[in-house]
């Protein structure tokens, strides 16, 4: 029983860290500039597959039973039909991709670099295809209000990650079994 409790307890401090990280926002237009991927890739590089599914999957079904979750304090499942549902709704596929993709390789720079770049450029598309649609933008509008003004910081955030990931792998395998690699 006690071997579950601590993943159980990762999946709810991770969805209650994304849910803080949706509160920091900058409105710039349709989509805001928020800390969500920051820390999606976050706890992506750090637990494992399932937990981060897990932690994805609740961040958004909290959101969608109407708890304020997502950016602004909005919640709700209307929230995901809107012109930003798609980018939520990648939060499950890129978080899980960044997981499985660092269950394959070591850790290290280049493969967090590359898993959580993955990541971003997926949630990135799947937002702005999502956005085309759902705000009934053209091709170039979508593209320039869910796509180029986001690449910079997104890089930022990779970088950041990468720096908390590799100082937190330093640390957390001595604090729990969890965070020892395979």
């Amino acid at each position: 029983m006690k071997k579950n409790i601590f993943p159980l307890t990762l999946i709810a401090l991770g969805a209650a860290l994304i849910a803080v990280a949706s509160q920091i926002s900058f409105p710039i237009g349709t989509v805001p500039i928020t800390l969500q991927t920051l820390a999606v890739g976050l706890i992506a590089s750090i637990y494992k597959i399932r937990e981060t599914f897990l932690t994805m999957l609740l961040y958004l079904l909290l959101g969608v039973i109407g708890l304020p979750v997502f950016s602004g304090g909005a919640g709700g499942f209307a929230i995901l039909y809107g012109p930003t549902g798609g980018f939520l709704l990648a939060f499950l596929i890129s978080g899980t991709l960044i997981s499985v993709l660092l269950s394959l390789f070591k850790k290290g720079l280049v493969s967090l670099a590359i898993a959580n770049s993955l990541a971003v450029l997926l949630t990135l598309f799947i937002g702005t295809i999502w956005l085309k649609i759902f705000a009934n933008m053209s091709w170039s509008s979508a593209f320039l209000a869910g796509f180029i003004p986001f690449v910079a910081g997104e890089i930022l955030k990779v970088i950041v990650i990468i720096l908390i990931t590799r100082a937190l792998l330093r640390i957390l395998p001595r604090v729990n079994n969890y965070f020892k690699s395979e």
